[in-house]
């Protein structure tokens, strides 16, 4: 069944495609967690191969990806095409290629890769952005049927250094700010997103500061998707618990993972502005970013116990045993034959944070003009429990809806503009 799933969605989309129809290009970033690399600690016993192959099988069923960036997968250079034979291009599909990344610097025993659905994508480039610590790798494509060859999207993979301390910190800092050099000078204004294990323990770092930061890097700073609600002090802070990233073991149970429960957001996937505004052909769908597996009620606490209610529990034990990272998931839309305004104009874009809410929704609207918009929450029986009518500013606006004494479970929010566009996500009321 999920094989006939596949088939019938690869169709749709490549009709989608055909007749212009914007399309979704649904993009993860994982860290592995020494695929393929035996340190001693992480070895062919708790760390085998052939366990995390399934493992990551498994949890690829949860998002079916088309970009699929990594981190820590081993230096050999057998590794990226046995990945693809033996995880991705499996059951009948014959559409995933791969890049791996360089190893300028030689000095690490792990690199970055990338994957890519070839039906929808071309790898065009691989570059190298900087090699101090690690290398940042750079990757550029094309659409596969934008036949023009103008709308590109690239793709930078980044593993910025681990641990605490200034020491540290300034490596993480002096590895984006080389990056971002680099993105100044050949990226300008592009299509763009950068993914990676970040390490980063706050926003304060300098680190993220750089990644951010508009008035030194005008051309290519990025956006984060979580900005303003998810961005703050991560590091062990029960605030930010929707958003860790790592680590899925609470227990040193297995000398490989990290332990001390879900803390930490590591992973990211951040956006050029123009992905942002939708201004080049691609936009981000608004509300799309993830942290598959994180449904609010891991802080401190392993991935799959107590039960998780975000994924299934299959999903859960292969996130707890295939690393001590959970992947980062986003959506994005792709317009290869419409002007800028109507793939603006296709449908609402908003974002809301945070999800699982407890307390209070907030809802963060981007679109090109003033007017009435209807916000509508459905509980899972279809009957509407909260219903409010409100005036939307164009470009940006915001708004608050008080969910305190609704009862816990999943809930859909369905809001329409003055123009008719709709659009729905699913939430959680904790």
């Amino acid at each position: 069944m999920k094989k006939l799933s596949i088939t019938i969605l690869l169709i749709i989309a490549s009709f989608s495609a055909l007749l212009g129809q914007p399309e979704t290009l649904k993009v993860m970033q994982y860290n592995l967690l020494n695929y393929g690399n035996n340190t001693g600690y992480c070895n062919t016993t708790n760390n085998n191969i052939s366990d995390k192959n399934g493992y990551i099988r498994t949890i690829l069923t949860a998002y079916y990806p088309d970009i699929f960036t990594v981190c820590e997968i081993g230096r050999s250079s057998s590794l990226p095409n046995d990945f693809v034979n033996n995880v991705l291009n499996i059951n009948g599909l014959n559409y995933w290629m791969t890049s791996p990344g360089s190893n300028t610097n030689n000095s690490s025993s792990l690199i970055n890769c990338i994957f890519y659905n070839s039906t929808k994508l071309t790898l065009v480039g691989h570059h190298v952005a900087q090699t101090y610590t690690r290398d940042v790798d750079v990757y550029d494509f094309k659409f596969k049927n934008d036949e023009s060859d103008r709308v590109t999207l690239t793709c930078v993979v980044a593993h910025l250094k681990a641990g605490t301390g200034s020491d540290n910190e300034s490596k993480r800092k002096m590895m984006i700010e080389n990056t971002m050099r680099y993105l100044e000078n050949n990226y300008r204004e592009r299509n763009v997103l950068i993914m990676g294990d970040f390490n980063l323990y706050s926003s304060s770092e300098p680190a993220y500061q750089a990644l951010t930061n508009e008035t030194a890097y005008p051309h290519s700073y990025f956006i984060d998707p979580l900005y303003p609600y998810g961005v703050g002090n991560w590091n062990s802070n029960y605030n930010y618990k929707d958003y860790h990233t790592q680590a899925t073991h609470k227990d040193n149970d297995s000398n490989c993972h990290s332990s001390g429960g879900m803390d930490d957001r590591f992973d990211f996937i951040l956006m050029s502005e123009n992905i942002y505004g939708g201004r080049e052909n691609i936009r981000y769908v608004g509300g799309s970013y993830n942290a598959l597996g994180n449904d609010g009620n891991r802080f401190n606490k392993s991935i799959n116990n107590p039960t998780n209610q975000a994924v299934s529990q299959e999903v859960a034990n292969a996130l707890f045993h295939n690393s001590d990272h959970i992947p980062v998931t986003m959506d994005l839309v792709v317009s290869l034959n419409e002007d800028v305004n109507e793939l603006n104009s296709n449908e609402l874009s908003y974002d809301i944070f945070p999800n699982p809410a407890s307390s209070e929704i907030n809802l963060r609207f981007y679109q090109n003009n003033s007017g009435r918009a209807n916000i509508l929450l459905f509980n899972t029986l279809g009957q509407v429990v909260f219903s409010e009518n409100i005036f939307v500013n164009d470009c940006l606006s915001e708004h608050v809806i008080n969910v305190e004494n609704l009862p816990k479970g999943f809930y859909f929010l369905k809001v329409t503009n003055a123009d008719g566009l709709t659009n729905t996500i699913k939430i959680a009321i904790e």
